[in-house]
């Protein structure tokens, strides 16, 4: 991907780009419109960079690494203020989030981000460590936390980063979890 070739990750900030895989993996989620056609990335610019320019109109940069505020959807973005700007809170179909920590404090202050970010029935697509999965339910509440489900992908980070690998999820509204049972109730 051009993205990782061409940008460098910034330790200081705790920044590591996905592998060109994860990052075409989470792509194809975001522009087959799967999660709508609204999206906010928190901390994720290997993603919304790496995007079609048509998609990516209608999408966000949440960020505080400021190199991408000349694009016109950035916001300079911190998550200990618990929120997205309030020009844009409740306007999104979808977040796509990876924290550059995986504590549980700052999955709480994402989560509170996530939550200010998504309209009633949102999605959400996470990456963290496994060991994460009661986190996650516990800090993204109901019912975001009730319909987290691991995705059926292994994402990975870009070579040579030095970090472990982490573990995809994704939260789904109401919407998504009646449909899926109809889907079972069919068969």
């Amino acid at each position: 991907m051009e993205f990782v070739s061409s940008t460098n990750e910034d330790a200081s900030l705790n920044q590591y780009w996905y592998s060109p895989a994860t990052i075409g993996a989470l792509v194809d989620e975001v522009a087959s419109n799967r999660c709508g056609a609204r999206v906010a990335f928190l901390s994720t610019p290997s993603v919304y960079c790496s995007l079609p320019a048509d998609a990516r109109n209608t999408c966000y940069l949440f960020e505080l690494d400021e190199q991408w505020a000349s694009d016109p959807n950035f916001r300079r973005f911190d998550f200990r203020d618990r929120r997205v700007d309030e020009d844009l809170a409740g306007t999104f179909d979808a977040v796509v989030a990876d924290p550059p920590f995986i504590t549980a404090d700052v999955w709480a202050d994402y989560a509170a981000c996530i939550r200010s970010a998504l309209r009633d029935g949102g999605r959400v697509l996470l990456t963290t460590v496994g060991e994460n999965e009661a986190t996650l339910r516990d800090v993204l509440g109901n019912p975001l936390g009730e319909f987290l489900r691991k995705a059926p992908f292994m994402p990975a980070m870009r070579p040579g980063s030095g970090l472990p690998y982490q573990r995809g999820a994704r939260a789904e509204g109401e919407a998504d979890k009646s449909r899926r049972r109809r889907r079972r109730g069919r068969r």
